[in-house]
């Protein structure tokens, strides 16, 4: 089985919540790779924002996601932060960018979860993540069925996330070996 961790990061939270996902994904014996959608402008966010350069090399070293990424996957998990109740343009750029996927159907039936982080509020958040779930719907992949997680910006994590990411994340890769 092979999960796919899609994110767009900016201050590193969601990074670290992806790279948790990853650890325990992999000891369940679950193939997880992270990977980002393309910001061109993260670089600016990382000259202005201390917290954004924290992580800035981290999360542009990851390999950039593309439509071969989803392709390749068993079971597809999306992170993104939430701007104004919606995910981020540059998560937006790159679930556009599968309309081909669409046409054809090669996500149909593949897992499906998602993630965000929003500095307003969990409903702010939920939306965001909604959003995602809407397309994933669209595409005619079946939802992992596990509670979404948002986190609460303003909760910095400046090594680790707390014990509930990996309640999370355990939690998580147990529904995705149930299917």
């Amino acid at each position: 089985m092979r999960a796919n961790i899609i994110i767009h990061s900016i201050s590193g939270n969601l990074y670290l919540i992806a790279e948790t996902f990853t650890e325990t994904l992999q000891t369940l014996g679950i193939d997880a790779r992270l990977y980002r959608v393309s910001d061109p402008d993260l670089h600016i966010e990382a000259n202005e924002r201390t917290e954004v350069n924290e992580y800035y090399e981290e999360i542009t070293s990851l390999p950039e996601a593309s439509c071969r990424t989803l392709e390749k996957a068993d079971a597809i998990i999306l992170g993104t932060p939430s701007r104004f109740g919606m995910p981020t343009a540059e998560m937006k750029g790159f679930i556009d960018s599968t309309w081909p996927l669409y046409r054809s159907g090669a996500l149909e039936g593949k897992l499906f979860y998602a993630f965000s982080s929003s500095s307003v509020s969990e409903d702010d958040g939920l939306r965001a993540a909604q959003g995602l779930y809407t397309w994933a719907g669209m595409m005619g992949m079946t939802n992992i069925p596990y509670s979404v997680y948002v986190h609460k910006e303003g909760e910095i994590m400046p090594n680790r996330p707390t014990d509930d990411i990996d309640f999370v994340a355990e939690h998580l890769g147990t529904a995705i070996l149930a299917f």
